[in-house]
């Protein structure tokens, strides 16, 4: 294997792989597997027991040292409030960003460093009826966003993401919204990020109409132009799956991909959000060479 590469060092842009397995042997099947399909990047799912992330008995050193480190690529770190099946854990923020240190002490290369972390955002319980009308109507604020700047639990997301820096990791700040992000609401909320110090910044809107989607678009043009940390930008809902393709070519740094899909979610019709690695990779390559190189000045077919 080569040298290790940080996720900001590879080119732009890339695909990260979800690994959703329940065991440390499952998930570096996959990693392997992904590799030979052409995966640049991969992302761990350590919440779960068992439903798309592992099982609480692998949360341990050893044994996530064995995923981390199966691979020359870089590797992320995730442990959210809730899991992939649709169901909220019962965890607190302290217990979360221990296993995340835990996972960099264990070879981790980046984690997802969640926005309300010690000052969680008021919203209707995750998977609800009300959270779903919340985020269909997207009147409400958003969720896991980055706590007031004089408040003590800013002070303390900047000192821990320092800390997870200091520990050779990249740090991603991420939300999921749970409501549509305007374009200058999704860059307002990417600086707040990219001012605690953050490697990367990822945003997830929900998107429910094509105009929804263009939103999303414009708003990747703007982190663009003014941010200076890295980012990704996607959203929740069918009309933003396009947009998990498409959001790169407005300067979104990656594709979040999987190997291949599952029918182990809350509804037993899987998680298709994410594109497969394959597809996105063919687009990619076909895609080659269509940013502009010139400016409109300097062309003469107008």
């Amino acid at each position: 294997m080569g040298a290790q590469q940080n996720f900001t060092d590879l080119a732009q842009p890339f695909t990260c792989v979800g690994v959703y397995e329940e065991t440390p042997a499952e998930a570096v099947s996959v990693i392997k597997e992904s590799e030979h399909k052409g995966a640049d990047s991969f992302v761990v799912t350590l919440m779960g027991d068992g439903t798309h992330g592992f099982r609480k008995e692998f949360l341990n050193e050893e044994d996530l040292s064995q995923v981390f480190n199966c691979t020359s690529k870089p590797v992320m770190a995730i442990y959210y409030r809730w899991n992939f099946a649709g169901e909220t854990i019962d965890v607190s923020d302290e217990e979360r960003q221990d296993i995340l240190r835990m996972a960099a002490r264990a070879g981790a290369d980046s984690v997802d460093y969640v926005g309300d972390t010690y000052d969680p955002t008021s919203g209707p319980e995750l998977f609800s009826e009300e959270a779903a009308e919340y985020s269909l109507n997207s009147e409400g604020p958003p969720q896991e966003t980055a706590p007031p700047r004089d408040s003590e639990a800013w002070e303390r997301q900047k000192a821990e993401i320092e800390e997870f820096q200091e520990m050779g990791v990249e740090v991603q700040t991420s939300t999921h919204a749970r409501v549509h992000l305007e374009p200058n609401e999704a860059l307002e909320i990417a600086q707040d990020f990219a001012d605690l110090g953050a490697d990367m910044v990822k945003l997830v809107s929900v998107d429910r109409s094509w105009e929804d989607l263009l939103d999303t678009f414009q708003a990747c043009v703007l982190m663009d132009r003014h941010l200076d940390a890295d980012y990704i930008m996607m959203s929740h809902g069918e009309h933003g799956i396009l947009g998990r393709y498409m959001a790169p070519y407005f300067g979104s740094m990656l594709t979040f991909t999987q190997t291949s899909y599952s029918a182990n979610t809350k509804d037993a019709g899987g998680f298709y959000s994410q594109p497969l690695t394959e597809n996105v990779l063919e687009i990619f390559d076909s895609m080659k060479n269509v940013e502009p190189t010139k400016e409109p000045e300097e062309l003469t077919w107008m």
